[in-house]
């Protein structure tokens, strides 16, 4: 498994809260042979996506070209990122009070009538 302490803060961000996509308009790349492509940049690493649409907007593909160090085999649920995130942030998370310490109330809920 994956520890996320080797993950760099701007990765561990997209991996937490996905990726911060703004487009551009690559001039390296072949045109697609039908539709129209969408090619995008995440602004936070880096990270490539490029859609195929048909011309009515259904994405016929997607294709990535993930930044440097992203691409990880078997990495966590990104529960675990969450937690990471967390820990690097809690200090400045309690310095503005943003940290609760009561615990959650349990849900109540309902069950349905058997049928």
């Amino acid at each position: 498994m994956v520890t996320t302490t080797v993950l760099d803060d701007v990765f561990l961000r997209c991996r937490t809260y996905n990726h911060s996509w703004d487009e551009f308009f690559p001039i390296d790349l072949h045109p697609p042979t039908y539709g129209w492509r969408l090619s995008l940049r995440c602004i936070r690493c880096g990270s490539e996506r490029f859609d195929n649409l048909d011309f009515k907007g259904r994405v016929m593909s997607r294709r990535y070209r993930y930044a440097e160090g992203y691409s990880q085999k078997g990495a966590p649920p990104r529960t675990v990122f969450r937690e990471a995130l967390f820990d690097k942030l809690r200090a400045k998370l309690e310095e503005v009070n943003s940290v609760g310490d009561i615990p959650p109330v349990p849900s109540k809920r309902r069950k349905k009538a058997a049928v």
